[in-house]
Order: C-alpha cells, then structure tokens, then sequence
C-alpha cells in the first residue's frame, strides 16, 4: 500500500509506504503511478468541504486532481479505481431542493450552484468519459454522505434540540468506518464500466422521524415510500449492497 499526499499524515497511523505528490500536477500524477504501479486506487484527495476556500480553487483542484489520476490510472491500465464523490453530487442540498420521493436512489440529480458539489459532479463525469476511453479499468464512484468519526456522535445531542441544524441533508450521515467498508467493497469487486453509489447510514442522525421533521422544515412534506421506516435514512443504498454486498454497519444509536 502507498499513501499519496501532499503532507504526511502521522496521527492516522496508515499503513504502507508514503509519497508527497500534487495530485493537481499531472507530471507527478504520472511519475508516482509509473513508479509504484498499483492494481487498484482509492482516491480521496480533494478540498474537503464546499467551504473555507475561495470556490474557484475548490473547484479547480478537486476536478484538476481527479482528472490527472484518473487519466493516469488509465495509462497505466490500472484494474480499479475508486473514488470519492458526494451527496453534495446529488443536487439535492441545495437549498429548497427536496426529493421527488424518499428514499431516493442514485438516479435523483439537480443542478447545484454550489462549485464543490459541481466538482464532485464533474468527476463522475470525467470517469463516464474515461471508461469509453479505458474499458480495461472499472471505475466506482461513492457519494459519501456526512461522515461522521465514531467518537464523534456527541455532536448529534445539538441538533435533537435544533432539528434544524442538520436538515441540509435530511438528517443523514455516515460513520467513517462504514466510508472505509465501503471503499475495500468496491475495490475488491467486480463490476465493470462506470458506478455511482450513494452511501449513508441506514438511519438518520435525528431522534424524530423523518416524515414529522420533513413535513416540519420543508414545507409539508409527505412523498414517501408507502413502506418507508421512519427512523431510515433518506438515502437509498441499495445498489451498492447489490453490486457489492455492502450495507452500512454502524450506528449512533448502538454507542
């Protein structure tokens, strides 16, 4: 295994070798594949958050830098790559913006005039375009939903007081265990061409349930799923467990 970054990362304790490299710099895209000439990617390097940064750098870098691996991933005829799209990718945490009916799969997209939600985008569609170009290589794409560290759940006890403080994505999440399930499942596949998969919890983040808080904060609400629990998420995975086998295994209601 090698880490590719711009920085070493000490207190995450990764395994493997690592190698500095600018992911946005095509040049040392290239030099550090050739060199190491790996089977599979995972890639996740990107500006993090929709916010903090001027939106032309978000942009410029998350789609400069998915561009170059995945061109290079290509050359090098790398059998699999997978990489990190968003629920921001969906269009759909645009503000007002709500789904045609909960759960919703990965099909439901809008435009969204946020520059890291388009960038996330653009990178599902540079794998669309490359999987014509490199049919040799599988390409995955996941739309991580809100990831959430385990020791992280506290923060949810906030929000039970002001719902509204996470309806952005309809109460949704993801705990980073799950993220990095989900990424060894994909990787360890064997799908072909190009997939988009969402990935979230099973659940929501909100002690309420959905149809009460979705009825509440967006304008009443009430296209459901006539078998939808009200404690699941609003997220469909169900293609990721089919193409995959993966379901999301944890909770905040087990800590």
């Amino acid at each position: 295994m090698v880490n590719f970054d711009v920085a070493r990362r000490p207190e995450l304790e990764l395994p493997g070798e690592f190698c500095r490299v600018e992911l946005a710099d095509a040049g040392r895209v290239y030099d550090a594949l050739f060199q190491f000439r790996p089977e599979g990617i995972c890639h996740l390097a990107a500006n993090p958050a929709p916010s903090g940064q001027a939106q032309i750098d978000v942009f410029n870098n998350n789609v400069l830098s998915a561009y170059n691996i995945m061109q290079a991933a290509g050359d090098l005829g790398v059998s699999r790559v997978v990489y990190a799209s968003s629920e921001m990718a969906t269009g759909l945490l645009t503000e007002g913006k709500v789904p045609s009916q909960i759960p919703f799969n990965e099909a439901e997209r809008y435009p969204s005039p946020n520059a890291y939600a388009l960038s996330k985008y653009m990178s599902e569609v540079i794998a669309d375009s490359l999987a014509v170009r490199y049919p040799q290589t599988a390409w995955v794409g996941l739309r991580i939903n809100n990831v959430i560290p385990p020791d992280d759940y506290d923060r949810f006890a906030d929000e039970w007081e002001d719902p509204g403080r996470s309806k952005g994505n309809f109460w949704s999440y993801i705990d980073a265990r799950d993220v990095g399930t989900a990424y060894r499942a994909a990787l360890e596949g064997t799908s072909t061409g190009h997939e988009v998969c969402l990935i979230a919890a099973a659940d929501t983040r909100a002690k309420r349930g959905l149809r009460e808080l979705m009825a509440e904060f967006y304008d009443g609400y009430d296209r459901f799923a006539p078998d939808f629990d009200d404690s699941r998420s609003a997220f469909d995975c169900t293609k990721m467990q089919t193409l995959f086998g993966w379901t999301p295994s944890y909770s905040w209601r087990d800590q």
